[in-house]
């Protein structure tokens, strides 16, 4: 029998290549009662020694996987917290965010719910919920064709469209804090939960739409997504997406229909 460690909170972070975000993550960092497991999605043997070096540092845990996107690295950061961990909650955690306000108080009122805090970018803008709503099948199928034509301009009409139903839940946010996706750069995860959504994200989404895909996964088990806007995140967004050289529109449209395909074939 394994003798794993007890921790309120274990936080893990996927990087790739980009250490100097990870060296202030920790810079910052200061959440007692935790622990934070790195996994590296490989780029070269350089980076990958001085993400180590750094976990090392701050007396984080440290992993390195092959670079399959973001639901792989933190499939495979989940399944090792199980492993060795026994905790309350899991943080799935951006490297380039400061966490301004994290109190266990704020949390457990959710229950066993997945928890959507503020997380505000450099400009000021709320990027939680992902999606406030569950999305309508008109909705899914427009995007879906977008994306099967390669129609780069209409696409931009969807995203206004998602945009607009962000301010209508804003204004209803003070009575209604439950939601269908939740922002990944940070998203908080109830043990007890988390061992039902394992793995949480599908694999062949390398880079996009899996918070969409974890908010189908948790409804269809009727674990809910709620928004606290009492716990606040500032995320920087000059990470790791920057250094990746991927084509945007065609990430997200093979990530889109990977989804969509589970979309259709909800029950």
């Amino acid at each position: 029998m394994i003798n794993r460690k007890k921790y309120k909170y274990i936080f893990v972070v996927l990087v790739y290549r980009n250490t100097s975000d990870l060296i202030d993550f920790f810079h910052h960092f200061d959440i007692p009662d935790s622990n934070v497991v790195v996994v590296n999605s490989f780029y070269d043997a350089d980076s990958e020694q001085e993400f180590s070096d750094i976990a090392n540092r701050y007396s984080a845990d440290f992993i390195s996987v092959p670079n399959k996107g973001y639901g792989a690295g933190n499939n495979k950061g989940v399944e090792y917290a199980l492993a060795h961990y026994d905790f309350k909650y899991l943080i799935i955690s951006n490297a380039d965010i400061t966490i301004e306000k994290l109190n266990i108080n704020d949390l457990s009122k959710y229950g066993n719910s997945i928890i959507a805090p503020k997380i505000l970018n450099l400009r000021g803008r709320n990027q939680n919920p992902s999606s406030p709503f569950f999305p309508g099948n008109i909705y899914s199928a427009i995007k879906a064709w977008c994306f099967n034509g390669n129609h780069h301009k209409l696409i931009w009409g969807v995203y206004a469209y998602s945009r607009f139903t962000k301010i209508i839940y804003y204004l209803m946010a003070p009575f209604h804090k439950k939601i269908f996706s939740a922002h990944g750069a940070f998203v908080i995860i109830p043990h007890e939960s988390l061992t039902k959504l394992v793995p949480l994200y599908d694999e062949e989404m390398f880079l996009f739409i899996e918070e969409e895909y974890l908010g189908l996964k948790a409804h269809r088990l009727s674990i809910s997504t709620m928004y606290a806007p009492e716990i606040v995140i500032r995320h920087k967004e000059d990470g790791s997406m920057n250094l990746a050289n991927v084509n945007t529109f065609e990430r997200e449209k093979q990530s889109y229909l990977v989804y969509y395909n589970h979309y259709k074939n909800r029950k």
